[in-house]
């Protein structure tokens, strides 16, 4: 019994024997440490943490006795401080508490709505909460604050308070426990304070402790929620980092793969020449000139498809590489997976003489919802087809129109301010027996492109489309049937400046 007496006077005497003091200095603490987290990191969860324990610490050192700033809150000057900062303290304690536990415990994700509320009703208490506050201060005979305070805010805010208690309790993430148990710590001090006041009015000092101890216990199980949250971050970020390179690792293996194929191919194609020239001196002229021909020409085929794959994944890389520099975890797993499948449907491909054009604009849908993310989402991008077209019967080379694609959004959208469309419309030409492909965008022009370039004498010419020329004319010859294309600037009708490019490409309907 006189140890728990001693216990409970040492408590109630907490204002004056170091219990008080501690509490403030830990609540300091904390201020300085995840404000200096919130600069790192730019979490703003971090900063309505500190500034939280920062309003929480001014708010009790009026409380505390025997240390040096009690005579500043003694004195006149100090009275009137005190006086200033309560109502100021409360409303701003309380607002920063709600939105601390919004935003760590990620409400608005599972409750918008009532989240909205809660927006709404801060937005309409809080500039009433300062209006009477200013007039007390103008008026010091004015109490409607201390009314509006104990009548309206405080039932209102323990409404909210429990609501948002009642949010967390249902969320499902392992920091929960911790929130949770602050919050209702919390719950119960301000519970027990107000038990106490029922015959005083105001807390008594000896009741004081209930107010630190609670203060301190809350503020040490969200500090624990914080630090267990940033782990947790820390944690998938390096996951997404080890699937990232296990990723390029694998990747990596496949091109090796398919450049060992490529020189064996190589290899048996130079001994196959070497055949066909021994052969020569047997068969007529004509016969083995067209043989060879179409051996060299399907040698050359092969080594530009080689080239073509590796400048479409450097590009793609470069799309979402932003993504894991800027830590944004949940879009960098998102196009991860999409460059994932990017970089199958282009090995693939890789591998094939012809596909179909509906797998060609397979690949390229992916490929633009990649590099329009870079926009923003700004590039409205649409596929037009004839509907009588059959778009899976049309064979064409491989990744043959990604290069006009990529140059339609470096050269001529990047730049461009206002609204950016591309377009790929697939039509019959008038010749029935050949297929139209229009590329169509409206950026600033080839003419602002190659003034601009003009200015970088280290600009080279756009490998992506000498390889796609190539390719085509060789496929063509190939095959003994056209694949051409043009380009052509577009015009304004009215003040003849460039408002895009079109690009036509012609194919054969069966190639």
């Amino acid at each position: 019994m006189k140890g728990s007496a001693t216990i409970l006077q040492f408590l109630e005497n907490s204002s004056e024997n170091g219990l008080g003091f501690m509490v403030v200095v830990v609540l300091f603490y904390l201020f300085i440490f995840f404000l200096i987290q919130y600069f790192q990191h730019k979490k703003l969860f971090f900063l309505l943490y500190s500034l939280y324990t920062l309003v929480s610490g001014i708010g009790l050192l009026r409380y505390i006795k025997g240390v040096f700033f009690t005579g500043f809150f003694e004195s006149d000057s100090g009275r009137s401080f005190s006086m200033w900062i309560h109502y100021p303290t409360q409303l701003l304690g309380t607002l920063l508490f709600t939105y601390f536990i919004i935003h760590i415990m990620r409400l608005k994700e599972k409750h918008p709505k009532a989240i909205r509320i809660i927006g709404y009703y801060y937005l309409i208490v809080s500039p009433v909460y300062l209006m009477l506050y200013g007039l007390q201060m103008a008026n010091p005979r004015s109490y409607l604050i201390d009314y509006f305070h104990g009548m309206v805010y405080i039932p209102t805010g323990y409404i909210i308070f429990f609501w948002v208690f009642h949010m967390v309790y249902k969320q499902k993430m392992m920091i929960k426990k911790y929130i949770f148990t602050g919050m209702f710590v919390l719950g119960t001090t301000y519970l027990l304070l107000f038990i106490s006041t029922i015959k005083n009015v105001r807390v008594n000092d000896q009741y004081l402790y209930i107010l630190y101890l609670g203060i301190l216990v809350e503020s040490l199980l969200f500090a624990l929620a914080i630090g267990l949250e940033q782990k947790l971050v820390y944690m998938e970020n390096d996951e997404i980092q080890k699937k990232y390179i296990s990723q390029l690792e694998e990747n990596q293996i496949i091109t090796d793969s398919m450049n060992r194929t490529l020189s064996e191919e190589l290899e048996q194609t130079k001994s196959n020449v070497v055949e066909l020239t021994a052969e020569a001196h047997r068969e007529r002229t004509e016969k083995l000139t067209i043989a060879f021909e179409n051996k060299f020409s399907q040698l050359k085929l092969d080594a530009l498809r080689s080239q073509m794959s590796p400048h479409f994944i450097f590009n793609a890389i470069n799309s979402i590489k932003s993504y894991f520099i800027e830590n944004d975890r949940e879009k960098a797993i998102y196009f991860l997976t999409k460059f994932s499948k990017l970089i199958r449907n282009i090995l693939e491909s890789s591998r094939k003489e012809q596909i179909s054009l509906e797998e060609e604009l397979d690949i390229l849908k992916v490929y633009v919802e990649i590099e329009n993310n870079r926009f923003k989402n700004d590039i409205h991008f649409k596929i037009e087809v004839e509907e009588d077209l059959r778009i899976n019967k049309i064979m064409v080379p491989p990744l043959f129109l990604q290069p006009f694609v990529e140059n339609a959004i470096w050269h001529g959208l990047l730049t461009k301010k206002g609204e950016k469309n591309l377009t790929i419309r697939i039509h019959k030409n008038s010749d029935s027996k050949m297929i139209k492909i229009e590329i169509e965008d409206n950026g600033i022009g080839r003419e602002a492109v190659k003034l601009r370039n003009t200015k970088n004498v280290l600009r080279k010419e756009s490998l992506g489309l000498s390889l796609t020329k190539d390719r085509m004319e060789l496929f063509s010859k190939k095959l003994g049937k056209p694949l051409t294309y043009c380009i052509k600037d577009l015009y304004s009708a009215v003040d003849k400046k460039a408002t895009g490019t079109l690009v036509e490409v012609n194919i054969p309907r069966a190639a």
